[in-house]
């Protein structure tokens, strides 16, 4: 069993470490929306890597199973990560288009599906918050699709560097909560 002091020194040091991280992601997420193309292009190629990989992985998977069925499935699954794997990492401009506009229907749908949460739980605290973000999500999917062609380059970039720069806010106030706790204890 640990010593209360022990336990305010591993509060404090994760104090540490969840500020470090946070400080981090809203260096990066500065970084993000002031260069969003490049942002943009790492998103993609990162993507395209993880893709390749899982193929690698997926298919090695297929000989474990034991049926042919699932055999094949898995094969055939490793060869469509490969492809778009492939894809994104060899077909940025394109690649980014792709992924912007799937960016832009995942606004659309979700700001819809808060919208709509919203006015079924009208009345119930947050009801509002939820249908205002939902409103802000749909603008945001239907200014991206509007005129992709422009979006594309600057979207994901953006959009990514404000979650990190959010992100990173999060983890400092986690952090000097985690460091008032164990001083407090």
């Amino acid at each position: 069993m640990e010593s209360q002091s022990e336990v305010n020194a591993e509060l404090s040091a994760s104090s540490g470490l969840f500020k470090g991280v946070g400080i981090t992601l809203i260096i990066l997420g500065a970084v993000a929306i002031l260069f969003p193309l490049f942002a943009s292009l790492a998103v993609v190629k990162f993507a395209g890597w993880v893709l390749v990989i899982a193929a690698v992985f997926i298919f090695g998977s297929a000989f474990m199973v034991r049926d042919v069925g699932g055999t094949i499935v898995r094969i055939l699954w490793s060869l469509v990560a490969l492809i778009a794997g492939v894809i994104l990492l060899t077909n940025t401009d394109g690649s980014v288009g792709f992924l912007t506009a799937v960016l832009a229907i995942y606004f659309i749908f979700m700001g819809t599906m808060k919208i709509t949460v919203g006015l079924l739980r009208r009345g119930e605290p947050g009801a509002g918050w939820i249908a205002v973000n939902g409103i802000l999500s749909l603008i945001i999917g239907l200014i991206i699709i509007a005129d992709l062609n422009n979006t594309k380059d600057w979207a994901i970039g953006l959009l990514l560097g404000i979650d990190f720069i959010f992100a990173g806010f999060m983890l400092l106030t986690i952090g000097s909560s985690v460091k008032r706790l164990g001083q407090d204890t």
